[in-house]
């Protein structure tokens, strides 16, 4: 189960991220009514992975002693640092 929903958070995002880009370049396939709500949607969502990097560092560091990507954790959030600390727990 947890697998499941790491890939699917990661496959939702993915979705999220070619939208937000074909929107950029004005060849969306989403209709206007919902293009309207994308850009602004992906813009709170890098936000919010924005402070979940500064946040969750120095925790994923200390557990883990990795560090994560930060660009990895901008794309896929939690999809990147919580199965690196899901396996330190399991050690």
């Amino acid at each position: 189960m947890f697998n499941f929903i790491i890939h699917s958070t990661k496959a939702l995002l993915t979705g999220l991220w070619i939208l937000a880009i074909l929107g950029l370049a004005s060849i969306n396939p989403l209709p206007v009514e919902y293009q309207l709500y994308l850009l602004p949607l992906a813009g709170i969502v890098l936000l919010a992975h924005l402070l979940e990097y500064f946040a969750m560092k120095a925790k994923v560091k200390t557990k883990s002693n990795t560090e994560i990507s930060f660009v990895q954790t901008m794309l896929w959030g939690f999809g990147h640092w919580l199965p690196l600390l899901n396996k330190s727990i399991e050690k």
